[in-house]
């Protein structure tokens, strides 16, 4: 069995459509996903009605999904964010709504644990640093655990020594996962900040203990055409042709 790792599709279903397409020529049939449903992008509902079909699916809510249905408070983001949610607001259906509303914080399989930001904090912490990995590492119990949040594709892991080590993952490259704590971020599908404006996924063979990532290209501009014609701010549109 492989999973289809990804996460931060935030209402940009070009993105999303060319992921799971990406998946089904590669005999993809389980998913992770690290939430992070809707936000930033101009199609919130198509993103949650596919996700809602999609068997043999395992997500969990995102900061955007969490603040969509009241349980965040739009404080916390800035004046762009704040206005994506809202319009995803206006878009849902109640069965969308629901779905959203229904997405548990944490996950954990026999295979992996699935948080979107980190295991003690699952909802706003963005793991960035070894330090940050060291005060969460008793945090989780099955490993790999996969996360989302920053959307940047990173991979931590305990080394041999004990000492936190940290990486940027690369395309096209087998990690293999050690036997002790390892957490993964398979980046962003919608809205990459890596400085690759493709959309960012991953595939986790949990026999072969071995994860790898990918970047899938999607029609950026059909996305940014939507956006234009729904008036959303510009820098949400503009940054998905610079990944940042």
């Amino acid at each position: 069995m492989k999973y289809g790792v990804f996460s931060d599709v935030h209402g940009n279903y070009e993105a999303l459509r060319a992921v799971l397409s990406f998946y089904r020529k590669n005999g993809v049939e389980n998913f992770i996903c690290c939430g992070d449903v809707v936000g930033y992008g101009p199609q919130p509902l198509e993103c949650a009605e596919t996700l809602r079909a999609l068997k043999g699916l395992s997500i969990v809510m995102g900061n955007h999904d969490a603040a969509l249905v009241g349980k965040m408070d739009l404080k916390w983001f800035n004046l762009n964010a704040a206005w994506a949610i809202d319009f995803a607001r206006t878009q849902l259906t109640g069965q969308a709504m629901d779905f959203i509303a229904g997405l548990p914080e944490r996950l954990e399989t026999k295979d992996f644990t699935l948080v979107h930001g980190s295991p003690r904090k699952p909802l706003t912490e963005y793991v960035l640093s070894e330090s940050q990995f060291a005060d969460n590492v008793k945090g989780w119990t099955v490993s790999p655990c996969f996360i989302g949040h920053s959307h940047m594709p990173l991979y931590f892991r305990q080394g041999e020594t004990g000492i936190p080590e940290a990486d940027f993952l690369k395309p096209a490259v087998k990690v293999p996962l050690a036997n002790g704590p390892v957490m993964l971020n398979p980046g962003s599908v919608g809205q990459p900040r890596d400085g690759d404006p493709r959309a960012a996924c991953g595939i986790y063979d949990p026999e072969k203990r071995v994860f790898e990532l990918y970047r899938v290209f999607y029609d950026v501009e059909a996305t940014q055409k939507l956006m234009a014609g729904l008036k959303m701010p510009a820098i949400l549109s503009e940054r998905l042709s610079f990944g940042f």
